[in-house]
């Protein structure tokens, strides 16, 4: 009996042992991942806006930094209130990166402006 249990606490050590070599993924993968996940998703924003309003050069790149910060922003657990103000707050840089004609364009487009805030 004394050496059934000895085989028993041997093979399970051994066997916890083992599951302790193993590794988790790195974080910085992880991060990358979703990095390039937020990278398309603005991608596509971005777009979706280029198919109606005629970007400018500087205006194209502070386009996609807005868009990439607000995926990564979603993608945290928010509170429905905290969306709304991300959306708002969105929807404000992104009137007042256009021009006025560039705004005319966009509203004249239902519905975009709150697909590109939300």
């Amino acid at each position: 009996m004394k050496k059934i249990i000895a085989l028993f606490v041997v093979m399970l050590a051994f066997g916890l042992n083992a599951n302790a070599q193993k590794k988790a993924p790195s974080n910085q993968v992880v991060a990358a991942k979703t990095q390039e996940s937020f990278k398309a998703s603005a991608e596509k924003d971005l777009k979706a806006l280029k198919e109606v309003v005629v970007l400018q050069g500087s205006q194209e790149k502070a386009f996609m930094d807005l868009f990439i910060y607000k995926h990564e922003v979603l993608s945290h657990d928010l509170s429905q209130e905290r969306k709304d103000i991300l959306a708002e707050s969105v929807e404000s840089k992104i009137s007042s990166t256009l021009t006025p004609e560039q705004n005319k364009k966009l509203a004249a487009t239902p519905g975009l402006l709150k697909v590109l805030s939300h």
